[in-house]
């Protein structure tokens, strides 16, 4: 178990890094969309589900249903009879889903592009083996 310095110190980590990418900001890289907006655009994919995404992203299905009224409105994702389920709709990206979300995916990179360029190859070597050993240990199962 842990103890209260090193539980700190991942706080620490958490709130550091939330600030340096922004994502408390009101809109995610001069877009017209939250972060939590941008999130459910990127999360769709062929046969999404309004409450595949609720449940992928652990959001409240009736948030999630107005954000995606929202990017229907504007356009970005467009919905369609489900045809495995009446009570249900498929969502997908519009083109000009596609065009924002690879605006957001460039901006992404080149944000952390950033972040990393003033460090040696051997530290951004070091800090990406670091960022893969989190995800396998958090994120990844390997059938434990």
């Amino acid at each position: 178990m842990l103890n209260k310095n090193e539980i700190g110190l991942i706080r620490k980590f958490n709130r550091q890094y939330t600030n340096t990418l922004g994502l408390l900001n009101k809109r995610v890289f001069n877009t017209e969309l939250s972060f939590p907006e941008a999130r459910v655009l990127m999360s769709i994919t062929d046969g999404s589900t309004p409450m595949n995404i609720a449940k992928r992203l652990n959001l409240d299905a009736s948030y999630t249903s107005r954000i995606i009224k929202k990017l229907t409105k504007l356009n970005y994702i467009e919905k369609s009879a489900s045809a495995t389920d009446a009570r249900s709709k498929d969502i997908s990206l519009t083109n000009n889903g596609k065009k924002l979300l690879a605006k957001i995916d460039t901006d992404s990179d080149i944000q952390i592009q950033n972040l990393i360029e003033s460090l040696s190859t051997e530290k951004q070597s070091e800090l990406y083996q670091a960022f893969e050993t989190i995800n396998n240990i958090l994120f990844e199962t390997d059938g434990e």
